[in-house]
């Protein structure tokens, strides 16, 4: 936008998130300051710092309250977060933003200690190597596209008429999405215990996560090999197979030899397992 005086001066929408950063610490009385630097310092550099205001959204603010906060367990969250809610109030009270995101910056609550914990928080998602591997790797390529897609919001959001913006909607699900994606990435490989794939076994060859096998059909010596592995990590293409599937909920807990009755939409199939390692 260019003012009367002919000189360039950003508009609301192209207002990058160090300016406003910059402009709100001057309004920050002087003994709230340095708190207030250091919190926001943290909140920019994980949104990432040169983000335009009109592309933060909701989803990824209430992710990063959940991580602040750790659900309720981290101490001082509140006073952490107060902050950062602070600040998401000031963009909306001065117009640089169309969404009230402050409400979205709250700290969950969290189980009594007393209680028994049965919560996700404390679930256990056995990976193997390979598995986990794959999985941070898959992660970081979804971090790295909320960039590409802050920049797709913010030049959709150049349109004024936000009314019947779809190219805006879509970008917006799609910020959605991809930040459902990273929570629940990161939640897997916080919950993650990789496979001991060593080679070392019991002596009656259990079969169990990570194991890889190989079904024989007795009726036409028909071979198949696969691995099993959680549900999360399972690919049939690549010949991963859930625990969860009828064929590797059948084979958990057996052993070379054993005979496993599967039903498939085709009717019962029967396997005779006949390798594993």
């Amino acid at each position: 936008m260019a003012t009367e005086t002919g000189v360039a001066t950003e508009t609301i929408s192209d207002l990058q998130l160090t300016s406003a950063l910059a402009e709100y610490i001057q309004t920050v009385s002087e003994n709230d300051k340095k708190q207030a630097q250091t919190e926001l310092a943290k909140f920019s550099r994980w949104v990432g710092m040169d983000r335009m205001v009109s592309t933060l959204a909701p989803p990824e603010i209430g992710e990063y309250s959940d991580i602040v906060s750790a659900r309720g367990t981290a101490p001082g969250a509140t006073e952490r977060l107060a902050a950062v809610k602070l600040f998401l109030a000031y963009l909306k009270k001065n117009g640089l933003i169309e969404t009230g995101l402050a409400q979205h910056l709250r700290v969950r609550k969290g189980r009594s200690t007393g209680a028994k914990k049965t919560t996700a928080e404390t679930r256990v998602v056995q990976l193997t190597k390979q598995g986990h591997t794959e999985l941070v790797k898959r992660l970081e390529e979804y971090r790295g596209g909320r960039q590409h897609l802050a920049e797709e919001i913010h030049r959709a959001a150049q349109d004024k008429d936000v009314r019947e913006n779809a190219p805006l909607e879509a970008a917006r699900e799609a910020q959605g999405l991809l930040m459902s994606k990273i929570a629940e990435a990161e939640a897997t490989l916080r919950a993650a215990v990789i496979i001991d794939e060593s080679g070392k076994k019991s002596a009656n060859q259990i079969i169990r996560l990570g194991s890889n096998i190989t079904l024989q059909d007795p009726a036409t010596g028909k071979s198949m090999a696969c691995q099993i592995v959680e549900a999360n990590e399972a690919n049939p293409l690549n010949s991963k197979i859930s625990n969860v599937s009828p064929v590797g909920a059948a084979v958990i807990g057996k052993a070379v030899g054993d005979q496993v009755t599967v039903s498939t939409p085709r009717g019962e199939q029967t396997y005779v397992i006949v390798k594993t390692r």
